[in-house]
């Protein structure tokens, strides 16, 4: 079934608010060092242009301007660790 713009745009908007929160979180804690963008194989030019790995305070927009994704954006950040335990 394919998504109405709609539907996209409320997806995008919820994705977009959990991804702040989320970065904001990694960018808070001190074991974080660097955040890497994940974007899926099928994802767009745009997005496949932001994949990679930054340091924690510059993390790219997400979604990027220009995201065209069929069903909106997917990607994810994850973060780097100097600390993996305690």
């Amino acid at each position: 079934m394919i998504a109405t713009d709609a539907e996209i745009e409320a997806r995008t908007a919820k994705r977009t608010a959990e991804l702040q929160k989320s970065i904001k979180e990694l960018q808070e804690n001190p074991r974080v060092i660097n955040i890497r963008v994940i974007v899926p194989a099928e994802a767009c030019p745009v997005c496949q242009g932001i994949a990679g790995t930054y340091a924690k305070n510059a993390v790219p927009q997400m979604p990027p301007e220009g995201c065209s994704c069929p069903r909106g954006f997917e990607g994810y950040a994850q973060p780097m660790l100097n600390v993996i335990y305690p």
